[in-house]
């Protein structure tokens, strides 16, 4: 079902890219619309990265780890996203590890018996993660959590813009870390588009657990940045496998179940 939701999320990408800018005129369909595509391939390629990864480090030595430089996912048909490892910067690439991963789970795996350099588009992937996190130092974007951000990196479509999303990393099972997210919008020449925050403050929610005598609603949480909710808030709800219920600036509240955003409460 997810991967169909990828399917789809990368059509209506292609169809309409989003427009980055610096004043934000879309309508509130429009947002809704995006928030939902991206939420979804935010979670499909952060999944991917997390399966792939520990598909690297059961197969590939330690000792031959050394040097890696990171990683670049592209989707390469319907279904399945390929991870490629690299050592080196960007400019200096060397693949050496590839996973591909379907349905959220690596179904092939392989170490390269020769080092290749990465594609022209590989390369603008992994120099777009390096750019947006030169762009966080300047700017003071910091994960709310003691570990590096998590990376998801989108590919361009139609000659739009890489689109980085810098996420707290999650480092307990038992409650979830709201805050210190953000996303850089980045030409392929390199020039940054655009970047934003979507938290104001870092919030640790505990994470409810349903019992015999009681059924898990959901999260609450207030949202003040936009009218309606984001991508990040699909993504959690991903995440988390529950609904979170996001009341807005004007007070309504809307419910993000997976890529599916209601009002809940009107004004």
């Amino acid at each position: 079902m997810l991967a169909m939701a990828i399917l789809a999320a990368a059509a209506q990408v292609a169809a309409a890219p989003p427009v980055i800018a610096a004043q934000d005129s879309r309508s509130e369909q429009q947002r809704l619309a995006e928030a939902s595509i991206f939420g979804v391939m935010i979670y499909a390629f952060d999944r991917a990265a997390w399966v792939s990864t520990d598909s690297l480090m059961e197969v590939v030595p330690r000792d031959q780890l050394a040097g890696t430089g990171g990683y670049v996912i592209e989707p390469i048909d319907k279904d399945t996203l390929r991870a490629t490892y690299f050592k080196g910067d960007a400019a200096s690439a060397r693949a050496f590890f590839v996973a591909d991963v379907r349905g959220g789970k690596v179904v092939r795996h392989e170490i390269l018996a020769e080092p290749l350099p990465l594609t022209p588009v590989q390369m603008i992937l992994a120099r777009a993660r390096e750019i947006a996190r030169h762009e966080a130092a300047a700017k003071g974007y910091r994960p709310c959590t003691a570990a590096p951000f998590n990376t998801v990196v989108l590919p361009s479509v139609n000659g739009g813009p890489v689109t980085v999303y810098l996420l707290s990393p999650q480092v307990s099972n038992a409650s979830y870390m709201m805050g210190g997210n953000y996303r850089v919008a980045i030409a392929p020449d390199g020039r940054i588009v655009a970047s934003r925050a979507f938290n104001t403050s870092c919030l640790n929610i505990t994470l409810p657990a349903a019992t015999k005598d009681t059924k898990v609603a959901g999260l609450l949480v207030n949202h003040l940045l936009d009218p309606v909710p984001t991508e990040i808030h699909v993504f959690v709800s991903y995440s988390v496998l529950q609904p979170v219920f996001v009341r807005t600036p004007d007070k309504r509240v809307w419910q993000v179940r997976g890529r599916d955003i209601s009002v809940v409460s009107p004004r």
